[in-house]
């Protein structure tokens, strides 16, 4: 198993060896048609340290990953392997976005390193390429793994027991929710007020930032007077794109829907597949009388379900508001995990409340909340199953074990894959490394 992974983020020593490049360029190793600098090495171990990872980290060690991700980049070009342009831009498009936010803004890391936007785009496009290469690569390799019950069992069966991990209180549970929708009347009241503030700001009556500053109800950016900074298509929500890029420099759109509620937006700057912009966030209010017609059809639909008479997973499909979990029988997903167990510390005080009083297969009481988007709505929920503390099992456990055997097979897998294209490619390795201690035997390959 690797000790730590080479695939680069956009960081700012990276960046800064751009604009100032570090003085060791002589090769330090060939795999392949892949060429590994002295540089690079020391490129890599600046990085890992910056990023907290292992201080006393060796060249040595870090020459062996950049080996790792070498012999995995010269076979797929190889194999005519391809990367499309567009997943490039797009990828590039997080990372550079990640590292404005860590500097600041875009105008800073310009001046900082005196290059514009597009030219480090030029700088790290085929930087990033080659990393997707070594991405997909390692896909194909452990692409064909299936792994079994079996598999599970013997990677359980393999951990001495005092050395199973701990497992805290989990729960896994569906649920049903209703979001009530507002009236029309509200709606106008809000597109109404939302022309108002455009018309006032585009006669110089106010200006925008003022207005939301006393206005908005987007919490991220009401302060900072509707504030986005400069970001690239696809950090937002696909409708502020598509409003972004139908207005000119300083023009005001009309009022238009998210699922947050309504907006208009100011264009500060569009620059390219980057855009500044400004909004204004009102949300129309729900009723008292709306809120309690939700939590009434809940009430009503638990009382079906207690009497036998519909199943909740029927229920959830039929008459669930939330996308996320009604065609799932109404299960929810953990988001850090991608399974459908949550630890109980993980949960929200409202649902942590409802759960905690539930026998597994109980169904609990309407109860108010809000969802990911600030909705107001009432739900029920059901507890599947629920598990107390204890010492990891295959019963209780097994997607946690699963995921865990899984992981370990994959780095056999690989582990296989490089030991075996290891001899069957050209690798030279400068002498001042010819007695590093490498897991892998890279000193040994044919050259």
């Amino acid at each position: 198993m690797r000790v730590f992974t080479l695939f680069i983020v956009l960081c700012l020593y990276c960046i800064s060896s751009i604009a100032q490049p570090i003085k060791l360029d002589e090769i330090a190793g060939v795999v392949g048609n892949e060429i590994v600098l002295m540089s690079d090495i020391q490129i890599q171990k600046n990085q890992i340290i910056m990023q907290g990872g292992f201080q006393n980290i060796s060249d040595c060690e870090v020459l062996e990953e950049i080996l790792f991700e070498k012999i995995l980049l010269n076979q797929a070009k190889v194999d005519s392997l391809e990367v499309s342009d567009d997943m490039v831009n797009g990828e590039l498009d997080k990372r550079l976005d990640m590292f404005v936010r860590q500097i600041g803004s875009v105008q800073a890391l310009e001046e900082y390193y005196g290059k514009s936007v597009s030219e480090i785009r030029e700088d790290f496009f085929d930087v990033l390429k080659d990393q997707l290469l070594v991405q997909r690569m390692e896909g194909d390799v452990t692409s064909e793994m299936n792994i079994t019950p079996s598999d599970v069992q013997a990677f359980y069966t393999s951990i001495p027991v005092d050395s199973l991990p701990f497992v805290s209180a989990s729960v896994e549970f569906a649920m049903i929710a209703k979001y009530p929708k507002p009236n029309r009347d509200e709606i106008d009241r809000v597109r109404s007020r939302l022309r108002e503030f455009k018309e006032r700001a585009e006669q110089g009556k106010d200006d925008f930032e003022t207005l939301a500053v006393l206005y908005s109800e987007d919490p991220g950016s009401a302060a900072k007077g509707g504030s986005l900074g400069l970001k690239p298509r696809g950090t937002w929500v696909p409708e502020f794109d598509a409003t972004a890029f139908g207005l000119s420099d300083g023009q005001i759109s009309f009022p238009f829907k998210t699922d947050y509620g309504w907006h208009i937006m100011h264009m500060v700057e569009r620059r390219g597949e980057f855009y500044d912009a400004n909004h204004i966030l009102l949300i129309p209010k729900i009723s008292n009388a709306e809120l309690n017609n939700a939590k009434h059809e809940l009430d009503s639909i638990r009382v079906i379900m207690l009497r036998d008479s519909i199943s909740f997973a029927f229920a959830a499909s039929k008459f669930s508001n939330d996308e996320r979990t009604k065609n799932q029988n109404g299960l929810m997903v953990n988001p850090a995990t991608g399974s459908t167990i949550f630890q109980m510390d993980q949960l929200e005080p409202s649902l942590f409340m409802a759960i905690d009083t539930l026998e597994a297969g109980q169904v609990s009481k309407s109860f108010y909340f809000q969802g990911l988007n600030r909705e107001k709505g009432f739900r029920i929920v059901k507890l599947v199953n629920r598990t107390e503390p204890h010492r990891a099992n295959l019963v209780d456990d097994y997607q946690s074990l699963q995921s865990m055997a899984n992981e370990m097979l994959r780095g056999e897998k690989m582990d296989q894959w490089v030991r075996h294209k290891i001899n069957l490619t050209f690798v030279k390795i400068k002498d001042e490394y010819q007695t590093c201690t490498f897991k892998y035997p890279w000193l040994s390959s044919p050259e």
